[in-house]
């Protein structure tokens, strides 16, 4: 280990190293795991927060690693691969930890350079950029000038063709950072996502800047507002339902048609027509309904909370989006931000709404259910804590949940729980039969809403 640290060390200074040593594959995936864990954690400081973890960003992040070392071994012999490949990482580490130690140290001994325009503008980045790259092609030359002695212009072509071989393939792989900071855009992630970006707007499609998103903001109390008073008023001695529908992710338009799917699910069994609130991150709805965002969450809460009966109705909250082990993931305009189940349960616990229903379809919902579930309260989620769950392409009208609970499951003469049970039974089979990994959806029951809502569904008709 040492002798590979210092023919890294060496190199790193453009120096060659004589008898350098030799390691195997087991040796070098030991490298790419530290190169991995190191990686995360740097994101992770660059984005100062656990909340906006992405785990799509962890796939990303291996899969990098993985097309690195095979761009690097077709220019490596096959003697050395192991070894070159070995030191390729180290000097990474080396050169990752400098970047982010210069990042960090540059503001606090000169604050002037954190403000200047010059010295946070492109010419700087770019030239930045040049050197790190005219640096580490010398210390690969070092590198493979020590494991096959050759002649100096010969080495330097052949490095120089790898590090154009890494930025071609840099350039055209999409990848996601595991941590986003507060001001992540999404447009801005890799090449891909820019020219979609750069796509959209040649189209015509809103495309969200600056002012865009200061007029998005200002729009959305009157929007909400506008939402909360075409709710019909409560109605005493009866049961009303209300219905809050939130479709968290604007990139993917499967959670908007599974949201308008399931509320007319829901419809169909649950008196909620003119009962209902929508909050939906879509281009298409910017301007039309409100976003699906904490602090609209917690207002439309607020809006209900203040038309029902707390004692005597029912609110029903359904969430489709994607997930992560933290919470449930909303992508607005700019940024993605959590929406975790201890927001919701001291959301609707600080309204006073008791009964409730919670549908949650999205990864690793499960978290929801120990947070929000009581006598008073039914929660039903598309996974447990711990797994994904699956059909959220693009191209679809429903995930895997949605399509099992809302489509073919949730009928008049069905109440929650039946429902349930069926639409697990076919999750389980379409796993199965797509080999995928079970996600184990969770629901849990309260009796107390169970016994409130029982008439509804014993009447065969919603409406």
């Amino acid at each position: 280990m040492w002798r590979i640290v210092k023919l890294a060390a060496r190199a790193a200074v453009w120096r060659r190293t004589p008898n350098p040593p030799r390691v195997g594959l087991a040796f070098l995936l030991a490298i790419a795991v530290a190169v991995a864990v190191l990686r995360v954690a740097l994101q992770l400081l660059a984005a100062e927060s656990w909340h906006a973890f992405n785990p799509y960003g962890l796939n990303a992040v291996v899969a990098w690693i993985a097309l690195e070392l095979a761009v690097a071994a077709l220019f490596v012999r096959p003697a050395c691969r192991a070894t070159a490949l070995s030191v390729l990482l180290i000097l990474s580490i080396i050169g990752e930890i400098a970047a982010e130690a210069i990042k960090f140290a540059a503001p606090l001994l000169a604050p002037s350079v954190d403000r200047s325009d010059f010295w946070t503008g492109a010419i700087v980045a770019n030239a930045a950029f040049a050197v790190i790259v005219a640096w580490w092609i010398g210390a690969m030359v070092c590198v493979v000038g020590s494991l096959e002695p050759k002649r100096l212009r010969r080495l330097v072509g052949r490095v120089a063709g790898l590090a154009l071989a890494l930025l071609v393939a840099d350039a055209l792989v999409p990848h996601a950072p595991v941590f986003l900071p507060p001001e992540f855009d999404a447009r801005t992630a890799n090449w891909w996502e820019a020219l979609y970006a750069l796509q959209r707007e040649r189209s015509g499609e809103p495309r969200t800047a600056s002012a865009d998103l200061a007029r998005l903001e200002k729009a959305q109390a009157p929007l909400l507002q506008e939402q909360i008073a075409h709710l019909a008023p409560q109605r005493k001695g009866i049961t009303d339902i209300y219905a809050l529908g939130i479709a968290g992710w604007a990139d993917q338009d499967v959670f908007i048609k599974e949201l308008d799917g399931g509320l007319a699910a829901i419809a169909d069994v649950l008196p909620i027509k003119d009962h209902t609130i929508r909050l939906v991150n879509s281009r298409a709805t910017l301007d039309s309904v409100p976003l699906a965002d904490v602090h609209n969450f917690q207002a439309a809460v607020h809006g209900i909370a203040a038309i029902m009966d707390k004692d005597e109705d029912v609110l029903v909250l359904m969430m489709t989006s994607h997930g992560n082990e933290g919470g449930f993931m909303l992508q607005v305009p700019g940024r993605v931000i959590e929406l975790t189940p201890e927001v919701v349960a001291a959301t609707l616990d600080g309204e006073g709404i008791r009964n409730r229903v919670v549908i949650v379809s999205a990864c690793y919902s499960g978290a929801f259910v120990p947070a929000l579930k009581n006598a008073d309260t039914v929660v039903m989620t598309a996974a447990d804590a711990k797994s994904a769950s699956f059909g959220c392409a693009p191209e679809r009208d429903w995930t895997y949940f949605g399509d099992a609970f809302f489509r073919q499951s949730l009928h008049p003469g069905a109440d929650f729980e039946n429902a349930f049970d069926h639409a697990r039974i076919l999750i389980e089979g379409w796993e199965l039969m797509d080999r995928m990994p079970p996600s184990n959806p969770q629901g849990d029951f309260g009796p107390a809403v169970v016994q409130k809502l029982a008439p509804y569904f014993a009447t065969n008709s919603g409406q």
